[in-house]
């Protein structure tokens, strides 16, 4: 008997195979096009993708459906493209999966990005709104529920999805947020109902599954079937990676049997398997708010996010800036994946994704590919601008050309990679590290030498303050900005 645990259980796949930067490439090497700074490459390593990941996860997902039971399903459009473009068979295989009728198919940016942190949501919903209308072209059906990828939550973004008439979100709780809010219940957020993953469970498959060392290993389905009835609330929600079965501890065949064992394990217990819409119509348990959970900012790449480190935070704002310096549209997109976003971290790929662990050398090596390949494709851009000269010191710089703020005595932690980053940092760094810079004429020699921005480089030689210079530099990239358009 089920007992007084979960009655229900959400089962979900992602599928989505970005498109990574070149490294081992100079700062000084400029592109003649924007599709050059991604990888040579590509093609290759999505196929080993498509064989070792992703076929046999929809193999898993067909026995799933198979024995009756329905699956959700979140592919992103970067994805779906490179399924298109393969001459194998794997896109059949994918559209006969998203057309199944006990399939329901998520929502998401096309390129499952951090467009839901810019400052402007224009960029969002018009993602949102072209993987829509690319799913429903594919299998007939329009996503219902938007699933929140990489990051915790953000809840400015609730307005916006139901306005563009989603019925519920999909997002997920880390540990800050697990004793406020308990993942087996719906909860709302501006009247937009909020469901959420059960990392650890899903975790259990995605990362412990093999690990001989676990306490709990092996883990078969009645073993988690178990798990499921004995833990409280109204419904789990597990969703795990297509990238699970690549390189899968214990085998993509023993993960394979495991899915494929589990229905009959959760009918024992009766627990019954339904999708996120059926989920989203129980009553909700409460009301998100920020303030709620302790963690009020009004900066929204603060806000339960996945940009946890300095590195994101200077990548991000080099990419949200980059939006006027790069005409090629569809490139400046492919540099908003999360993915480039989780290799700046030491430890990422929580919640049903793979893990990544990097050493803190790795993690500043990507961060540096990623900065370079964005300044190359910004350079090739230029010449197409109304005005190349803004367009010179509006960009992105690599980090052996960024401006190091030091105290004299050690280097404090920040550095500048564009004059926008520079007028923000001005804001955080300490007087003393202001005075130490400014007595020696750091600033104006890096705008004038670095930046060639010889303007500037005059006005901010007279600044007393951080927070004089950091609103004189604020003013400089406005009218450069008001230069490009």
């Amino acid at each position: 008997m089920n007992g007084r645990g979960c009655r229900y259980f959400c089962m979900g796949l992602n599928i989505h195979y970005p498109y990574f930067v070149e490294t081992g490439v100079h700062a000084t090497d400029r592109p003649r096009e924007c599709s050059t700074c991604f990888s040579r490459s590509q093609r290759t390593r999505f196929r080993e993708y498509l064989s070792q990941a992703a076929l046999p996860a929809m193999e898993m997902s067909l026995s799933w459906l198979d024995a009756g039971e329905p699956l959700s399903i979140n592919v992103s459009g970067v994805a779906i493209e490179q399924f298109l473009g393969d001459e194998h068979d794997a896109a059949d295989i994918l559209v006969q999966l998203l057309r199944h009728k006990a399939v329901e198919i998520l929502g998401q940016t096309y390129y499952r990005s951090v467009a839901g942190l810019f400052s402007e949501a224009g960029e969002f919903t018009s993602q949102v709104s072209r993987h829509a209308e690319l799913m429903e072209g594919l299998s007939g059906k329009r996503p219902e529920v938007f699933e929140n990828t990489e990051f915790v939550f953000n809840s400015e973004l609730t307005n916006a999805l139901s306005t563009l008439g989603f019925a519920a979100l999909y997002s997920e709780a880390d540990e800050s947020i697990l004793p406020v809010l308990n993942p087996n219940y719906v909860y709302s957020c501006n009247d937009l109902p909020i469901l959420i993953r059960n990392c650890r469970l899903s975790d259990d498959i995605a990362h412990r599954f093999g690990d001989v060392t676990w306490d709990r290993y092996p883990l078969t389905p009645e073993k988690y079937a178990g798990w499921i009835a004995e833990t409280p609330g109204d419904c789990i929600h597990v969703r795990v990676d297509a990238g699970i079965f690549l390189g899968a501890a214990g085998g993509a065949r023993a993960l394979g049997q495991f899915f494929r064992g589990l229905p009959e394990a959760l009918r024992s217990r009766e627990i019954t398997t339904i999708l996120p819409l059926s989920a989203a119509r129980n009553q909700p348990r409460a009301e998100i708010r920020l303030e709620d959970l302790g963690l009020v900012s009004s900066d929204r790449a603060y806000a339960l996010t996945g940009i946890r480190t300095i590195l994101q935070q200077s990548a991000f704002w080099c990419l949200e800036d980059a939006r006027y310096l790069i005409p090629d549209q569809e490139s400046w997109r492919r540099f908003q994946s999360t993915d480039h976003f989780s290799r700046m971290d030491t430890i990422s790929g929580s919640c049903g994704r793979v893990a990544i662990r990097s050493t803190s050398q790795e993690a500043y090596d990507y961060f540096s590919a990623y900065l370079i390949a964005l300044a190359r494709c910004e350079a090739s851009c230029r010449e197409d601008l109304w005005s190349p000269a803004a367009a010179q010191v509006l960009r992105c710089l690599p980090p052996e050309k960024a401006f190091h703020f030091h105290s004299g005595h050690r280097f404090i932690g920040y550095s500048a990679h564009s004059l926008k980053e520079f007028s923000r940092l001005l804001e955080f760094i300490p007087e003393e590290v202001f005075s130490f810079h400014q007595e020696r004429g750091d600033f104006s020699r890096w705008i004038d030498e670095v930046l060639g921005d010889s303007t500037l480089a005059e006005r901010i030689m007279h600044c007393a303050t951080p927070h004089e210079a950091a609103e004189l530099a604020r003013e400089r990239g406005r009218e450069l900005c008001h230069d490009l358009k």
